[in-house]
């Protein structure tokens, strides 16, 4: 397997998000905004660096990204946060304090498994690029990319509202099998998807 290859960065990726969201599960730190919000920003960290790249050296046709692409791109990213921080930051997760403290200091950058996660990512994804050059550069909106972060918001929607809200008491970061549970859609979602953008 290639190291500038697709699979490899999408079966690194997924081996490293697994390890380390399987540790934040152990540490109680991990809830349905904490993969969420780690969706969104792999998707922000991924366009930033592809219109970096794409401004530096050239898309694959020559041309480079314009600033209206760009605005356009970061201002719909600007809606998602909005949206997954007052609903499933907050409001979903109104009246109980436990997960909203554990939102609140992932948001803030302040969880450690989450921020471990987001790293790796970021320095993953920069040497991938450099790698592959211009090569299916992700800069345009509602790509095959967006897929996970689509899916997770509705699949997250229903378990907040069906399973965290219906029962707050097994759901207060400290309760390892509740928090497994609710994690596990989301993890069978990326390899899935994973898998399925390498056909």
């Amino acid at each position: 397997m290639q190291l500038t290859s697709p699979k490899y960065f999408r079966t690194t990726e997924t081996i490293i998000f697994l390890l380390i969201t399987i540790w934040g599960i152990a540490q109680g730190q991990v809830t349905v905004f904490y993969i969420i919000y780690f969706f969104w920003l792999q998707l922000l960290i991924r366009t930033i660096i592809d219109i970096v790249y794409a401004r530096r050296n050239g898309q694959a046709d020559g041309t480079k990204p314009t600033p209206a692409v760009i605005v356009g791109s970061m201002f719909i990213y600007f809606c998602y946060l909005l949206l997954i921080i007052v609903f499933f930051g907050v409001m979903l997760n109104f009246g109980n304090q436990d997960l909203v403290i554990i939102n609140l200091r992932t948001l803030v950058l302040r969880n450690p498994g989450f921020d471990l996660n987001i790293m790796l990512f970021a320095v993953q994804y920069a040497l991938y690029r450099k790698q592959i050059g211009n090569k299916d550069l992700q800069i345009a909106l509602f790509d095959r990319g967006h897929l996970i972060l689509h899916i997770s918001i509705i699949v997250g929607a229903l378990i907040q509202m069906q399973f965290v809200r219906k029962h707050p008491e097994y759901f207060t970061g400290h309760e390892l099998w509740s928090s497994a549970l609710v994690v596990l859609p989301f993890l069978l979602l990326k390899i899935w998807i994973g898998r399925k953008q390498l056909m």
